[in-house]
């Protein structure tokens, strides 16, 4: 049976850990908001809810409180610290006062929030515990960011097991694979955060997908198309999609049509099942394969394509009866005045498009592995419900609740990164510029696509870059085509690392 010291020895390690972080970070820190809110707001919450619930509702003293202010809180720590001192005191005698059997000695106010049931007063301190945890676990992220906000992306990344910092030398600044130095989203980890909190790993019960309804909400809010009911799959990631797709739409021997250059790992997928690529240079060029993959926004160019560009393919497509596969993983990373249209939601092409796409990319999560299908053609839809139930695998609990906290959750943080992202395109354009390299700025992504042909390291410029400049960029080469001049740069980082990019490529360029 769980007594009052059980209990307290609980609360109070939540207690101790917030109060320390704020103790630990100081004035200026605490009141930083790497997300929704600061960790000087949130132990103003916490200790809002021991008053409310502990003092008020069990204690029944009067108690005046203003919940939202509570979230908008800054100031000096220490008068914050003496307060929490005060109103632990306070909550250990409510404790030791309380019966847990016993109804509440006062009624909750009309506006709230709490438990939607009858409480008792053990109910209601069961829920002051549940509110120090929570929020305990939440501050400990912020602190985490804040801190690796000073540290900078070297050393908190180099620490990790991210292949792009991890696959390096020690020396060498990275610039390769598409992930992001910039963190990720609150949002997110605080919905990791509770699942590991409560420790809910065991098999999932989702009578209604919530990844379905994110996905299908997302496509209609922000792009006014109306995905079909039904037809979306939850899959681990888009090479496995694209895997599916060639695997029951084409046959060996058969070509694949897509822009090159290219994403290098669909490029070897493609080639592994035997099947050729015919790379596009005019819609055309179509008639010559059995399924399109058209990678809009592209990967490495950056282009964007324009809605008669669209309707160029969607008259190809119908011409030559092919299915599409519409890879629009980058569609949320598209700067304005751009604007990404689903293939989908074009005239007649709902039926011939399987949509694929992610949150991945967009929220840096491209290790928590979730990836969305949305199936158009009636026959593809039967040969896939005619496969095992098992036969493609189920993503993990992890990667589902991330996919839709940052589609339903992380929406300013969505709009701070491409604030963030559009200044560093636009450096890595002036400096491009500045040195009469080739480079047409990237209309999405976080990718720029750099020629370096009329220099003396257009032989091989990634090559020379890592030797010389101690920097890796992706080789143009393992993009197909004519691309050996060519070198891909991730300027999704910060502005001072990304200064330590370009130093580095220069350096390279003036040595050689």
């Amino acid at each position: 049976m769980l007594t009052r010291d059980d209990y307290l020895y609980f609360a109070d390690r939540a207690l101790d850990g917030m109060t320390g972080i704020v103790a630990a970070l100081g004035d200026e820190r605490a009141n930083r908001k790497p997300g929704a809110n600061s960790p000087y707001a949130l132990l103003t919450h916490c200790l809002g809810v021991v008053e409310a619930w502990a003092g008020g509702l069990v204690a029944g003293r009067p108690v005046d409180r203003d919940r939202a202010a509570e979230f908008t809180a800054t100031g000096p720590i220490e008068p914050l610290l003496e307060r929490a001192r005060k109103v632990r005191a306070a909550f250990h005698a409510d404790v030791h006062a309380a019966r847990p059997e016993a109804p509440l000695n006062r009624r909750p106010p009309a506006d709230f929030d709490g438990p939607d049931r009858e409480l008792s007063q053990g109910a209601a301190l069961l829920h002051v515990y549940e509110e120090l945890a929570q929020h305990h676990g939440q501050m400990e992220i912020l602190r985490d960011q804040i801190l690796a906000s000073e540290t900078g992306p070297p050393q908190r990344l180099r620490a990790g097991i991210g292949a792009k910092w991890r696959d390096v030398e020690p020396d060498v600044l990275p610039s390769w694979v598409a992930d992001m130095d910039l963190g990720v989203a609150p949002p997110i980890l605080d919905r990791i955060h509770r699942i590991l909190a409560r420790q809910d790993l065991g098999y999932p019960f989702r009578p209604d997908d919530p990844v379905v309804a994110a996905f299908e909400g997302r496509m209609r809010d922000r792009y006014g198309w109306a995905p079909r009911a039904g037809r979306t799959k939850v899959l681990s990631d888009l090479l496995q999609i694209l895997q599916i797709v060639i695997e029951l739409t084409t046959r060996p021997g058969d070509g694949v049509a897509l822009h090159v250059p290219a994403y290098p790992p669909f490029l070897a997928s493609i080639r592994r099942a035997g099947r050729v690529v015919v790379p596009i240079q005019v819609p055309a060029d179509v008639g010559r394969a059995k399924l399109l993959v058209l990678v809009n926004p592209q990967n490495p160019t950056g282009r964007v394509l324009t809605a008669e560009e669209l309707s160029e393919f969607a008259m190809a497509a119908e011409e030559h009866d092919l299915v599409v596969l519409a890879d629009e993983i980058h569609a949320d990373l598209t700067y304005a005045p751009h604007r990404h249209i689903p293939f989908a939601s074009l005239p007649g092409m709902a039926t011939r498009t399987v949509t694929a796409t992610s949150a991945t990319k967009t929220f840096n999560i491209a290790g928590l592995r979730c990836a969305i299908a949305h199936i158009g053609p009636d026959a593809l839809v039967q040969r896939l419900d005619a496969l095992p139930i098992d036969y493609f695998g189920t993503p993990d609990i992890l990667g589902r609740a991330a996919t839709v906290a940052a589609w339903t959750e992380a929406g300013q943080w969505h709009r701070d990164l491409m604030v963030r992202l559009r200044a560093n395109r636009d450096r890595v354009a002036a400096w491009a510029a500045e040195r009469g390299l080739a480079h047409r700025i990237p209309e999405a992504t976080y990718l720029s696509w750099i020629d370096f042909a009329g220099t003396r390291i257009a032989d091989d410029p990634a090559g020379h870059i890592l030797r010389d400049g101690r920097v890796r960029l992706s080789p143009g080469t393992e993009f197909g085509g004519d691309c050996g001049t060519f070198a891909r740069i991730n300027f999704a980082t910060t502005p001072e690392t990304l200064e330590e990019i370009l130093a580095g490529v220069e350096r390279a360029l003036e040595r050689r």
